[in-house]
């Protein structure tokens, strides 16, 4: 029996060894926003020019282009021709979560959008992750698709600044082991609520655009560890 134990509490260290590894390797992206309006000024292409993002998990991130970063800025915005915010290679990372446009501001003003006609996804086909706010030449400048008219791309204008605001969020959740995996061995599963339980303010911390390692994650490689703690004082009797 001290052999089977000795065994579970090993595996249960190297799973919480591999939960901490996978939770602390986020990836890392920019993401910036992609404008021009109907003259083709007020151009913006590519990151590093204006406020841009580094996404590294799910979080709530701004992009924004000012009329000091953006080219040929010479008055305010005329209407929207191109609008969009693209996270850079992010798509293969980014698909299987659930991204949503939180807000459009021009000048500090609230810009109105339908959030069903907004497109989201690799569109195209580059590996980058796009928000499609706008795009002349896009299925949001296309009368004949049903994304047409996300925004009211002729009335819009800003003489300072635009802001594009967006979550980003794990529809599963934490990453989690399967079942199997975590699963303490009986004797583990006995240990006193005060040794597994992970503190209140770990397990209710919201994942943020911060980076930092998921509190759910963190909570689960807490819970192993104090059932192999548990198991190792149990098998030494």
């Amino acid at each position: 029996m001290k052999l089977r134990r000795i065994a579970a509490v090993a595996a249960a260290s190297t799973m919480a060894l591999s939960v901490m590894a996978a939770t602390a390797s986020a990836y890392e992206y920019d993401a910036f926003l992609m404008f021009t309006d109907i003259d083709w000024l007020w151009g913006n292409w590519d990151a590093g020019n204006a406020t841009d993002a580094k996404i590294t998990g799910p979080g709530t991130y701004t992009v924004s282009l000012d009329n000091t970063q953006a080219e040929n800025a010479m008055s305010a915005a005329n209407g929207a021709n191109v609008f969009c915010v693209d996270i850079i290679g992010g798509y293969a990372d980014l698909a299987d979560m659930e991204v949503t446009l939180d807000s459009v501001k021009a000048d500090g003003n609230e810009v109105k959008f339908d959030p069903e006609k907004i497109c989201y996804g690799d569109i195209e086909e580059k590996g980058n992750f796009r928000i499609e706010i706008q795009n002349a030449y896009g299925k949001t400048g296309d009368m004949a698709d049903p994304h047409y008219g996300a925004i009211d791309a002729a009335s819009f204008s800003a003489a300072e600044k635009i802001e594009v605001t967006f979550t980003i969020s794990d529809p599963n959740g934490a990453a989690a082991a399967p079942a199997e995996e975590t699963e303490a061995p009986a004797e583990a599963a006995e240990a006193p609520a005060e040794e597994t339980a992970a503190p209140a303010s770990d397990s209710s911390t919201a994942n943020t655009a911060t980076g930092n390692t998921s509190a759910a994650a963190l909570a689960a490689v807490m819970a192993v560890a104090a059932g192999a703690a548990f198991a190792v004082k149990k098998s030494s009797k």
